[in-house]
């Protein structure tokens, strides 16, 4: 309902209107399709820009993970090294100072050669511990962390059973430490000879394999996971943020705001180890850049959209102009005052679409005009002359007084029943003639009924039996005329064609809910199956009193609506007429 209303209501617009909406509805598609298409530019550089960065920080873990893995290879270059084994269980077994000095002097050299030529893997220092004796490669860097903290590592790496052991609970503080004992064969068990820790330095670890491959003139940040909780973060970021950083990257890119600073934030992982990391790269200026040109291409679309809108409205009021010309002169003409056929602008010489308008409409006047000068008086005349002449011969007066008199002659002679035949037949037509306007009353039809089965039962004398059952709440309810006595004529007509038996015509108003139910039932005929239905798609010749069914049905609704109207169906052996309709009562 509410499309059918808009588009009326869009038709009913003029034409310079409709154009300019056409033209300002092209202009916003085009002025979103190009937003878009900024949006999409936008979200396109951010891809490069995650594949170009994904691609550089993929080489930066595997050099990460390269790393860890030597540092792995080294602990256990250490641990399995013969001499270093062979001074161990020196130090185990054997009670003379001179062999005991022998043997940690042994190891501090072989220590101190391992941390020697692996610091280009970020080794910050190497402790081999012997139950309260510590050999060290950097003693001054070694003592800056707690003794807890060694006993930590030690215990953590005595539960692996020589196997090497991560410790990432102090990566901010103190470095990753890589934890692993150092164990002989004795009696057919394990025996731990002592405990190797390597300290890693993550900044110098993250730094030297990343700042080859990102330059940005801010510092980027780098933080490390492990089962979701943050082990290491970049120098200047708050731990807090980074764990919260984790719940917030849920795609393996994404633009977060931090301390009002933006950062291209990448997701990764590193192979061989369980661990995660999420690299913050910063967006200002690339995020400055894209807002400068987003802000210029919708300036630069909202002054096309100006300049297209001021040239659309020059170019239609050209048009639209000629129109409204033409609107004057048929307005001029339907008021009977373009005798002239005035114009500010002569088309005869143009041959557009605008120019054969207003040629054409021109010729078209010229010839009404003159018709109208020739025939208008005469016809008007000729139409005056034939209205009388059929007044004359419609005249009702004539009829009833003709009616007044034979009835008057029947009662002389004393035929009762034809008076009262030609009392009732009267009555009738003053009844049918005597109405005006197209709607009536229920009393009003039944008043002609009545006159009417005054007649029939006087010619089928006991043949036809008529009974009434009316709800007088119902009498003064409005009704198209002649919609009643039509039925009760079809009855008759059809339930009395070869009838030797009594028909029975019941005529019954009832109101149900906000309706009014009328029904017209008889017992002598049947109606055929979808009979009004067949009459209206003509599939039914009709015969007799079709078409007088039809016109009813079409009748009611048009008065009362398509869901109004005349239904005919067989009940019991008898057809039944029922007439459907709103409860309105005649104003």
């Amino acid at each position: 309902m509410l499309g059918k209303t808009l588009i009326r209501h869009l038709n009913n617009l003029p034409l310079k209107l409709k154009i300019m909406i056409l033209i300002i509805s092209i202009l916003l598609l085009t002025a979103t399709a190009s937003l878009i298409g900024i949006r999409i530019v936008a979200v396109s550089n951010n891809k490069l820009l995650y594949k170009a960065l994904a691609g550089s920080l993929s080489y930066s873990a595997n050099d990460i993970s390269t790393k860890l893995s030597n540092i792995e290879a080294l602990s256990s270059a250490i641990v399995s090294n013969k001499d270093i084994k062979k001074n161990l269980i020196t130090l185990t077994d054997e009670s003379d100072e001179i062999k005991l000095y022998n043997a940690r002097n042994t190891l501090d050299y072989l220590v101190f050669d391992y941390y020697q030529s692996n610091r280009t893997n970020c080794v910050n220092y190497i402790n081999l511990y012997h139950n309260k004796n510590a050999i060290y490669s950097f003693e001054a860097q070694s003592q800056l962390v707690p003794d807890n903290v060694y006993d930590y590592i030690i215990q953590k790496a005595n539960r692996k059973s020589g196997y090497p052991c991560w410790i990432t609970d102090y990566c901010n503080e103190y470095g990753l430490f890589l934890g692993r004992d150092c164990r002989r064969v004795l009696d057919m068990t394990y025996q731990s000879l002592g405990t190797l820790v390597i300290n890693v330095d993550m900044d110098k670890l993250i730094s030297s394999s990343t700042q080859s491959i990102l330059f940005f003139p801010m510092t980027y940040y780098y933080v490390l996971y492990e089962s979701g909780n943050s082990i290491y973060q970049s120098p200047g970021l708050n731990k807090s943020v980074a764990q919260e950083l984790y719940g917030t990257m849920d795609q393996d890119y994404k633009v977060i705001k931090i301390d009002n600073h933006q950062f291209f934030c990448i997701r990764g992982s590193y192979t061989n180890f369980p661990w995660e990391y999420i690299c913050l790269v910063p967006y200002d200026e690339i995020s400055n850049a894209l807002e400068i040109t987003r802000l210029i291409s919708v300036l630069i679309i909202l002054l096309a959209m100006v300049i297209a809108f001021l040239f659309s409205r020059k170019i239609i009021d050209s048009i639209t102009v000629h129109f409204r010309r033409l609107l004057n002169k048929m307005d001029a003409f339907g008021n009977n005052d373009m005798v002239d056929l005035p114009s500010d602008e002569d088309y005869q010489d143009r041959n557009d679409e605008v120019g054969v308008l207003h040629k054409q409409f021109d010729s078209m006047v010229r010839k009404i005009q003159q018709l109208i000068q020739q025939n208008y008086v005469n016809e008007i005349l000729a139409r005056d002359a034939r209205l009388k002449a059929l007044e004359m011969q419609i005249n009702p007066h004539f009829l009833y007084n003709t009616l007044e008199t034979l009835n008057w002659r029947a009662k002389a002679i004393g035929e009762k029943d034809m008076s009262a035949m030609i009392e009732a037949l009267g009555s009738l037509l003053r009844k049918t003639l005597s109405q005006k306007g197209s709607e009536t009353t229920l009393r009003h039809e039944l008043e002609i009924v009545h006159h009417y089965i005054t007649i029939q039962q006087i010619r089928f004398e006991d043949q036809l039996i008529y009974t009434e059952n009316i709800d007088e709440s119902l009498l003064d309810i409005m009704l198209p005329q002649f919609t009643i006595q039509p039925l009760i004529e079809n009855a008759i007509q059809y339930s009395r064609e070869g009838a030797l038996d009594a028909c029975n015509i019941d005529l019954i108003a009832k109101s149900q809910d906000d309706l009014v139910i009328i029904q017209v039932i008889n017992s002598g005929s049947q109606f055929e199956e979808q009979i009004l239905e067949k009459l209206s798609n003509q599939t039914t010749k009709p015969q007799g009193f079709g078409i007088g069914l039809l016109n009813i049905h079409k009748r009611l609704q048009l008065v009362f609506g398509p869901e109004y109207g005349l239904t005919l169906y067989n009940q019991d052996n008898h057809a039944v007429a029922q007439i459907t309709i709103p409860r309105r009562m005649l104003c």
